[in-house]
């Protein structure tokens, strides 16, 4: 593998002067600082949209969990930690993070291989064409890299950065962006597109709100992103940005993070946050006909 010493230097390095410009809040949602009754987390719709995988943190059910995406057939692919989980454009591999370290699985659960020595590589993302996987390294809170399959290489885009996913037809990488005034106490986030080639940024939204904005991904069609906000009292609701209309809806009022996409864009999966139930409930993108999906 290259390039992974600096990966690792930089996720050790990152100066606070970075951290105070361009860097997570401390508060935002993560893979692992998770509401107690939360169960099942992370999950990820197949590309024919039969299927959706996702992660269990349920007592004594752990693992990584295949469903199809009419509530049937559940069944475990793995018996150990699988956060983050994400497709292959053509549904013939997951990957994940486990212990730190990318890896890459038959859905069936053969073949898992782990990616180079990328420790703290989180929120994997695969980009349209197969060739590539977006990530963000742990250690350092922040900044989008990028691993080539191809060439076995990681290499870092941004130094700043969270919650990679890859538009549809531009091959950019969307993601979120927090900017934290320590003067005023305003967070500042946006939505922000990325071309990899070209390293050419271009904002898409810039908002500022009392709540800790998280796991954001654009729509199969390119024109929408859902993301999370999380209220300073813990409540946690799904939200979508319009990208035409400059627009933003709140879809949840009963709880709700983790929210992934259909392939046809017409259903968001989500782990419905709730006291006492922190299992993955489907929706319309508009918000409407809510339905439990999977139970623990």
């Amino acid at each position: 593998m290259k390039q992974i010493g600096k990966f690792v230097l930089f996720a050790l390095s990152l100066s606070l002067s970075a951290f105070l410009l361009s860097c997570e809040n401390t508060q935002e949602p993560s893979d692992t600082n998770l509401v107690d009754d939360y169960l099942h987390i992370r999950a990820a719709w197949s590309p024919d949209g039969t299927t959706i995988a996702f992660s269990s943190i349920a007592t004594n059910a752990a693992g990584l969990y295949l469903v199809d995406s009419s509530g049937g057939n559940l069944r475990k692919v793995l018996s150990d930690e699988g956060l983050g989980v994400t497709w292959s454009p053509d549904g013939m591999w997951l990957a994940f993070t486990n212990a730190g370290y990318l890896y890459t699985m038959r859905p069936n659960g053969d073949s898992l291989a782990q990616l180079g020595e990328l420790y703290g590589a989180i929120r994997p993302a695969w980009s349209r064409d197969g060739s590539k996987i977006a990530f963000v390294p742990r250690d350092a809170g922040t900044g989008i890299w990028i691993y080539d399959l191809n060439a076995d290489t990681a290499s870092q885009l941004l130094e700043y950065g969270n919650y990679p996913s890859w538009h549809p037809t531009t091959g950019e990488i969307i993601f979120l962006d927090t900017k934290f005034d320590v003067g005023s106490g305003i967070v500042l986030y946006g939505f922000v597109a990325v071309t990899p080639s070209t390293r050419v940024v271009r904002t898409l939204s810039s908002f500022t709100t009392i709540s800790d904005c998280g796991f954001s991904s654009i729509s199969p069609e390119g024109n929408r992103i859902i993301y999370s906000l999380r209220r300073p009292d813990d409540h946690v609701q799904i939200w979508s940005f319009d990208i035409n209309l400059v627009q933003h809806k709140q879809l949840t009022d009963d709880g709700g993070d983790y929210a992934a996409w259909s392939p046809d864009g017409k259903k968001i999966v989500y782990t419905r946050t709730q006291p006492g139930d922190g299992t993955l409930w489907v929706m319309n993108a508009d918000g409407s006909n809510k339905r439990r999906l999977a139970k623990p």
